[in-house]
């Protein structure tokens, strides 16, 4: 299960659950639409899900390098395999941030 909900304070999400093959639809439907959002940032809260596949990761980076020049979106309290993943991956992706 995959739960989504706006954040009340900021244009971003808040992400429940597990990011995996079975709910990979709804993450990149998610992140379409969270891309859509015209503002300089976007948060996503991540700290309550327990778990997120490389597929997952790979979504995530592959918006982050469409996002339009000057846009980021900031990670807050990811799991911990989402940063190595992106690190190991996709170093100096410069339209991402990860906060703890």
């Amino acid at each position: 299960m995959l739960q989504i909900d706006p954040l009340p304070d900021s244009a971003g999400l808040r992400v429940i659950g597990e990011i995996s093959v079975n709910t990979r639809t709804v993450w990149q439907q998610t992140l379409k639409q969270l891309v859509e959002c015209r503002t300089d940032v976007l948060h996503v809260d991540l700290s309550r899900v327990r778990f997120v596949d490389v597929a997952g990761v790979t979504d995530l980076a592959v918006t982050v390098q469409r996002l339009p020049e000057g846009q980021r979106i900031v990670l807050h309290r990811p799991p911990a395999q989402l940063p190595r993943i992106l690190e190991l991956f996709w170093p100096g992706l410069a339209a991402i941030e990860v906060a703890a």
